[in-house]
């Protein structure tokens, strides 16, 4: 070890003579860990929150859809085939879809729903909805009434997990929707075959899944649909190929990302407001460490003269003033880190923090990703 690095090491441990400027160094390393915490965990929470929502909208809803409504279209397997020739190589995927709102009742309780009748089959192909329902087999008794030859009297629909709950209804009970053209007093009965979970809260207190058949019944659309959900091999194409697809197609064309632009635009506004704050608390945790400096310089006066005598330059005494901040700085971040680690484990282990509706989600989430560590 150099003696420069001795030194450096030396005047950061506590003695009777400098017992009050080791206090110091302590609370600048405890201010340079906070700093450096606080920083790691925001990152870490925006990161998470992004990358959460990202993947529940991936799994709730497909790539791309395209869609005339309210008419619809009157044969969506003619443009099937026309998007799977022009698109086919890019495409996982292509499933017809039906999207309506009415009412939903359960005694005395009345709430809005949103219809959602979907062929589970193809619906698979675009984008797998098993990890959302419970119990998955939900799927497979819709898919075995849309296959049969003619509808169930009481047919199946799968509620979200929120407006289960608001309705106060359970699987294998009954739930009532209002039929479209019969207003409030004509109610039609449908069967809870299982629950929708995504996590995204919109989209839980509102959703009911049908079968393709049934809904085209209870809307009375005949054949048609209200168009086709497209799942893509790469979801991050999906601005690209609906840029492509309303150039050659007359109907409206949606992609993914749109569905709620506004919340991932107000999240980078977040991130570059929250960065600005962290940044101006890391800029104080350096001045922390520059006015430790100056004490030091102060305190040492007699050990500078010393080592003057014995030949060392001022260039050569600034070097060890200047490795004592960054052996500050070094414990300070390696402190932040650990720092970090615990407050984040504690926030994903008890979820302290409760979001509101707003936020979509009901806990902070947290990512553990090593470029926002190292950086």
């Amino acid at each position: 070890m150099s003696i420069a690095n001795f030194a450096a090491m030396r005047y950061l441990q506590t003695n009777r003579e400098n017992r009050f400027f080791s206090w110091i160094a302590i609370l600048s390393v405890a201010g340079v860990a906070i700093s450096v915490a606080a920083l790691i965990v925001v990152w870490s929470v925006i990161n998470g929150f992004e990358r959460e929502l990202q993947n529940r909208f991936l799994a709730a809803n497909a790539h791309i859809l395209a869609y005339r409504f309210p008419h619809g279209l009157s044969n969506h397997n003619k443009w099937v085939d026309t998007v799977q020739r022009d698109f086919g190589d890019r495409l996982r995927g292509i499933s017809p879809f039906i999207h309506y709102e009415t009412m939903a009742r359960n005694n005395s309780l009345m709430h809005s729903i949103l219809i959602r009748g979907i062929d589970p089959k193809k619906r698979e192909s675009v984008q797998s909805l098993r990890s959302l329902i419970r119990p998955p087999e939900a799927l497979d008794q819709l898919q075995a009434e849309l296959e049969a030859k003619e509808l169930p009297k009481i047919q199946g629909i799968i509620l979200g997990v929120g407006l289960a709950g608001i309705l106060g209804v359970k699987a294998e009970e009954t739930v009532e929707l209002v039929a479209p053209d019969k207003g409030l007093g004509e109610m039609q009965k449908f069967r809870v075959l299982g629950i929708y979970d995504s996590g995204l809260k919109h989209y839980d207190n509102r959703l009911g899944v049908l079968s393709l058949a049934a809904a085209q019944n209870f809307f009375k659309m005949g054949e048609r649909v209200t168009g086709l959900e497209v799942g893509l091999d790469e979801p991050w194409d999906s601005k690209e190929i609906a840029a492509e697809m309303t150039g050659k197609y007359s109907i409206s064309i949606r992609e993914w990302q749109s569905f709620n632009r506004p919340l991932f635009e107000a999240m980078e506004m977040e991130r570059v407001v929250i960065l600005a704050i962290v940044v101006c608390v890391l800029i104080v945790a350096g001045f922390n460490i520059l006015s430790t400096m100056f004490v030091s310089v102060s305190q040492k006066q007699r050990d500078i003269s010393i080592l003057k005598a014995l030949g060392a330059s001022n260039q050569q005494i600034a070097g060890l003033f200047v490795l004592q901040g960054t052996y500050i700085g070094i414990l300070g971040n390696i402190g932040g880190v650990i720092l970090a680690v615990a407050i984040s484990q504690a926030l994903e282990r008890y979820q302290f923090v409760d979001l509101p509706d707003l936020y979509l989600l009901a806990t902070l989430p947290m990512t553990y990703d090593w470029r926002v560590y190292v950086a």
